[in-house]
């Protein structure tokens, strides 16, 4: 059978941990499925596994994209299933662990067939969106895609861009086209969400970035961050907050307050996500519930 382990959930919930623990236990090996630690030069910013961690256990697509090219998670998904064979090959379980959980549904569920969308509709979505209040701007996704817009925040204008896009092209909604899925794998997935208490989360949080200040993230930003042009890794949390310290816009206690406050945000809208959209096959608290992970993939998959 190909079969495939993967491990979702919120940040700072112990994954990475997790997955190492898991893959000594199965033979297994590790596959990123998050969207900011594909790039190169900020592993810190980023929270990439450790050196020593890629010594125990093979890792997989991290660090692995220059921060100049656009990448995306139809792109992650061509990379990932040639890494899923390989380790196929090997007689080895591919542990595919992230918490971009668009990344995670288009391995499971399969991709959706968007169409191409013109220089012309591109710039005339900028347009209307650098002319309109937010509360318009609502009214007007949910006049267009009112299931689609329940699941997007008005502040994630990437998704907004999308959802615009795909409407002033097509003049169909983005759920039009969700329900056109198209299955590209037949693995038997085992799918275990890692999701410890909120309280515990949010203490993680703190005590990460406190850790990613003393590894030296000021120093990787600014011996990096004028690589960075018109690239994703710019919306990861901590970047333009660093970038601002540096440039003394801000004061650390500042920055330090401001990245915790996204950081559980996002974790806050992750575990929404996860709850709604995940379907796993197993949930746990962390590493204390490993051998139930374990025995339950040996006996259901």
């Amino acid at each position: 059978m190909k079969k495939v382990i993967i491990l979702g959930g919120p940040t700072a919930s112990g994954k990475s941990k997790f997955a190492l623990k898991l893959a000594e236990r199965v033979n297994g090996e590790i596959i990123n499925a998050d969207s900011m630690q594909v790039y190169k030069y900020f592993s810190i910013l980023t929270s990439q596994p450790k050196k020593n961690d890629y010594n125990l256990i093979p890792h997989h697509l991290y660090g692995y994209i220059n921060v100049n090219i656009q990448y995306n998670a139809i792109k992650w998904l061509a990379d990932v299933e040639l890494k899923i064979k390989d380790i196929l090959n090997k007689k080895k379980i591919p542990i595919v662990i992230g918490g971009s959980g668009l990344y995670l549904e288009f391995l499971c569920k399969g991709v959706n067939n968007m169409p191409k969308i013109s220089l012309n509709t591109k710039n005339k979505v900028k347009l209307l969106l650098d002319n309109i209040d937010d509360i318009e701007l609502l009214n007007i996704i949910k006049k267009i895609d009112h299931i689609y817009s329940l699941k997007i925040n008005i502040s994630d204008k990437l998704r907004i861009s999308k959802l615009l896009e795909v409407y002033f092209e097509t003049k169909k909604n983005v759920t039009y086209f969700h329900s056109k899925k198209k299955k590209t794998n037949s693995y038997r997935y085992f799918k275990v969400l890692v999701s410890p208490n909120k309280e515990e989360v949010k203490s993680n949080i703190e005590k990460r970035l406190f850790e990613m200040f003393d590894e030296g993230l000021v120093a990787e930003l600014k011996k990096y961050k004028d690589k960075v042009k018109n690239c994703n890794i710019e919306n990861a949390i901590g970047f333009k907050e660093v970038s601002s310290l540096i440039e003394n816009k801000i004061t650390m206690d500042e920055a330090t307050a401001l990245i915790i406050k996204k950081t559980k945000g996002f974790a806050k809208r992750q575990f929404t996500w996860f709850d709604n959209r995940f379907e796993q096959n197993l949930k746990v608290s962390g590493q204390d519930n490993l051998s139930l992970v374990v025995e339950t993939f040996d006996k259901i998959i």
